[in-house]
């Protein structure tokens, strides 16, 4: 059964008409064609548990398309507004608040990388001092740490190139069976 089916089946109106369609609306007409319909009122009719349940499946197929396009047009409403607040950010705005309004605000401690967290024992750990030189563009950069010369003596040390990749090239070890 696809869906202008359906919508015959529970006479409701197709195409533009059938957009202004709610889960309500939806409900109220099932519900009364589902009473005049139903078997028990109709004991003589044969057809009747056929007919009820083929209203009962147009039903659910059209309560799951009207949920369905609910949601699309849900998401992109959300979808509308974040790209708008995304555009006020960038024109420096503060957005934080309309962020929370919307439940997509995240504060800053959750986002990037904290630099008193060592990564490697080979990188040598940012200080107050070094974390602000880092940061501005007025430090001189002898206080900042070769982090390019630690990443090298780690790919070193772990038998990696530069590039990451192992000294020796790729090897499958015996017995191991490659497929393509």
């Amino acid at each position: 059964m696809d869906l202008r089916e359906a919508l015959g089946l529970l006479r409701l109106p197709a195409g533009d008409a059938g957009q202004a369609l709610t889960p309500e609306t939806l409900r109220r007409q099932y519900l009364k064609l589902a009473l005049r319909t139903h078997p028990d009122k109709n004991p003589g009719d044969e057809g009747a548990a056929e007919r009820f349940q083929r209203l009962g499946a147009a039903y659910a197929l059209v309560l799951q398309t009207v949920h369905a396009e609910a949601s699309l047009l849900d998401e992109q409403q959300r979808a509308s507004s974040l790209l708008d607040l995304l555009m006020r950010a960038l024109q420096g705005e503060q957005v934080e608040e309309q962020l929370r309004a919307l439940g997509e605000y995240r504060p800053p401690a959750a986002f990037g990388i904290d630099p008193a967290v060592l990564f490697d024992s080979r990188v040598p750990p940012l200080n107050a001092n070094n974390h602000r030189a880092a940061c501005s563009d007025s430090g001189s950069g002898s206080e900042e740490p070769d982090v390019q010369q630690a990443f090298s003596r780690a790919f070193q040390d772990d038998g990696l190139t530069e590039e990451g990749d192992p000294v020796g090239g790729f090897e499958i070890p015996a017995g191991t069976e490659v497929y393509f």
